[in-house]
């Protein structure tokens, strides 16, 4: 079931949630009990939500106390309330919901998300995630401004404000704009479409549905999915530096039949596979069959 997990420095964004999520995190020895943590819901099937209650209730039953900020399309929220009051449980957090429309952008567990509408038989919304970091830091600023080298210097790098001798000196003052450091795209269920390429473009990272072959392709179009040449088309498109395939039909056994289709398109191409991480490292991107926690 669809399940990709994104680890930043501080936060974990879960993008969809299909059922026995939470045993598969658990299995991997992933540590995200009280860790910050975003679901991102790309529409309303089954196969994308199913694991949330259950997730949720395990988060519960291992006491977590920091709340957990959900986003997807209307109908998530009524669906948890809903079907946590029907099993009677309580939870030891806080729920945040965010409803998803086309073209949203929001500030959230350190990272911009943005979204796009994408084309499926449900409502399907497509995420970028944009992370960032301080822009350079300028000594000369801050001792022009009084601002004693040592803690106070990293405070203002650290993107805080401080206050010298009663003014507050801003992280603005003494920082260039923020730079994005890394972009991570998500197609969750959906046709290629013009509005999503543009949502991918230059991201570091593209996971797209690959659901069929293109000998498939009367079933893509009729189910509202993808081929694996599609997906690789789109990423080239995009000019995304690389693209991981991911929601095969079960019909295919041999899965580089979809892998070499996507390459047609697009070189930097790979499959996800159960328990797969992938790295962004300045060295580009680094892949382990094993927990991002190890």
């Amino acid at each position: 079931m669809p399940a990709a997990l994104v680890r930043s420095e501080d936060a974990y964004f879960m993008l969809d949630c299909g059922e026995g999520t939470q045993y598969a995190m658990q299995e991997l020895g992933l540590r995200y009990v009280n860790r910050k943590l975003c679901i991102l819901i790309s529409h309303m099937h089954g196969d994308h939500v199913l694991g949330i209650p259950g997730l949720l209730l395990s988060l519960s039953l291992s006491g977590r106390t920091r709340e957990v900020h959900l986003m997807g399309p209307r109908g998530l929220r009524g669906f948890l309330v809903t079907a946590l009051d029907r099993m009677r449980a309580g939870l030891t957090f806080e729920l945040d919901f965010h409803d998803v429309r086309d073209g949203l952008e929001l500030e959230i567990c350190g990272a911009t998300v943005r979204t796009a509408l994408g084309r499926h038989t449900a409502p399907n919304y497509a995420y970028r995630l944009d992370f960032r970091r301080p822009g350079k830091f300028h000594p000369e600023r801050a001792r022009a401004l009084r601002v004693p080298v040592g803690p106070l210097w990293k405070t203002l790098q650290a993107g805080a404000s401080v206050n010298v001798d009663g003014r507050t000196v801003r992280p603005e003052d003494v920082l260039d704009p923020l730079e994005v450091r890394t972009s991570i795209a998500y197609s969750g269920d959906t046709r290629p479409t013009r509005r999503l390429v543009e949502l991918f473009r230059g991201a570091d990272l593209l996971v797209h549905e690959a659901t069929f072959s293109t000998r498939d392709r009367g079933r893509a179009l009729e189910n509202m999915h993808s081929t694996a040449k599609e997906a690789g088309r789109v990423a080239a498109r995009a000019g995304v530096k690389h693209l991981v395939l991911t929601h095969f039909s079960n019909r295919y056994r041999d899965l580089d039949l979809l892998l070499r289709e996507a390459r047609k398109e697009f070189q930097n191409v790979h499959l996800a596979k159960e328990g797969r991480t992938f790295v962004l490292a300045p060295e580009g991107l680094l892949l382990r069959d094993q927990p991002i926690d190890q």
